[in-house]
């Protein structure tokens, strides 16, 4: 499939990074056009192949991250690795890593000696807790940074036990981050010929995703107060169903709806803060009554009457939903290793398709041959190199 419309086609990246939030920002640049080069340690490769239920050498976590990029196989642990990588350094237009602070200093991959070879290089470092302070060398995972940044404590179940969102929410959160400044630092390099260091961390990304959450716990000296009333989840006779009947409009068509007009007048329920302050009085009467039909009739009579609510669906209730085909919001595409897989589309970018470079995810090194050629390399060194062990050597159909 050709693809001769996106913004990136031309612009070079150099993706070191490994696990989940540098590589998902190497990925957006490789479906928006870039030649991204994936460059992994020969053997188990990059740790998210790792990372969940492994078929070969991909899971779900690396064929989302690695869509549309080349895979390079080199050890940086011996010289002529590192001279392998440092020549892409010196050629990309952006350059992503997530070790930890300073440990590319050894191999001439940092910053300050790139910078020597590359002046208008874009360079992205992702690491945990920052490149300053106390916890500098610590590492970090998304569950480490959910209950260090607070998203725990504001996601508690019946019992008041926090709680980890069961997904790598700020992974992905920071690799989206992280390219939307290499992004905009890139317009910066094609207008005025500047490079930049953007480096950036779990921990900062966290704070700006939960910005608003925090700027509350803030005013409220800590205290979590539901954005409205009745709002939340709730059991029906086969499933469950969220309703958020807030608004003042919305909450006397609730009334209505529900047989329950005479609190439409009742002055513990006349306004959003007399709702909030009754709310467990009102979650109370409202639960039964939700329990008497299905979450299929709910969502009928509900959003008949204008009320925001949602059925709680499974991801396997998606991919027979009628709105999420209706958009193309997920595609069922062939995978050479997993088989059949759900992919989502990226806002902007090409809908998902079999056999599309932009829906395929490297197996490690399964482009060695061809990146190191185009640095200039000759069969006969390549050999040689795959010989040392260098350059690992790619077996199709792991």
């Amino acid at each position: 499939m050709v693809h001769d419309d996106l913004p990136f086609e031309g612009v070079k990246v150099l993706d070191l990074s490994q696990g989940v939030a540098g590589p998902y920002c190497g990925m957006h640049f490789a479906r928006n056009g870039a030649d991204v080069v994936k460059l992994e340690p020969p053997g188990a490769g990059c740790w998210g192949r790792q990372l969940g239920k492994a078929v070969g050498d991909q899971t779900a976590h690396s064929v989302v991250v690695n869509r549309g990029k080349r895979s390079l196989a080199v050890d940086l642990k011996v010289p002529d690795g590192i001279e392998i990588a440092k020549q892409l350094a010196a050629e990309c237009n952006v350059m992503i890593q997530n070790y930890r602070v300073g440990k590319l200093v050894k191999f001439g991959l940092d910053y300050d000696s790139v910078v020597k070879t590359n002046s208008k290089v874009i360079y992205v470092g992702v690491t945990g807790f920052g490149q300053k302070g106390p916890r500098r060398d610590q590492p970090a995972t998304d569950s480490v940074m959910q209950a260090y940044t607070g998203m725990m404590s504001i996601n508690r179940d019946i019992n008041g036990l926090p709680q980890r969102i069961n997904m790598l929410a700020i992974d992905f959160a920071s690799g989206l981050y992280a390219f939307q400044a290499a992004a905009a630092a890139l317009y910066g390099q094609a207008m005025r010929g500047k490079g930049k260091l953007i480096e950036t961390s779990l921990l900062e990304s966290a704070m700006v995703f939960q910005e608003a959450a925090i700027m509350e716990s803030y005013l409220q000296g800590g205290d979590v107060e539901p954005i409205g009333m009745p709002v939340g989840n709730f059991k029906t006779k086969d499933g469950f169903i969220s309703i958020n009947a807030r608004r003042d409009t919305q909450f006397k068509s609730f009334c209505t709806l529900i047989g329950r007009e005479e609190w439409i007048d009742d002055p513990r329920f006349v306004g959003p803060r007399q709702r909030v302050a009754n709310g467990e009085f009102l979650l109370s009467e409202i639960r039964p009554i939700i329990e008497t039909k299905t979450s299929e009739e709910w969502n009928k009579l509900i959003s008949e009457a204008d009320i925001l609510n949602a059925k709680v669906q499974t991801h396997i209730d998606l991919f027979e939903d009628a709105q999420v085909q209706a958009v193309n919001a997920i595609r069922l595409v062939e995978n050479d290793t997993l088989g059949v897989i759900p992919m989502a589309t990226v806002p902007g970018q090409p809908i998902p398709e079999t056999d599309d470079r932009f829906t395929h995810s490297p197996h490690i090194g399964e482009h060695n041959e061809e990146v190191l050629t185009e640095l200039g390399y000759s069969m006969l060194k390549i050999k040689n190199l795959k010989k040392k062990g260098v350059v690992g050597t790619f077996t199709a159909g792991l």
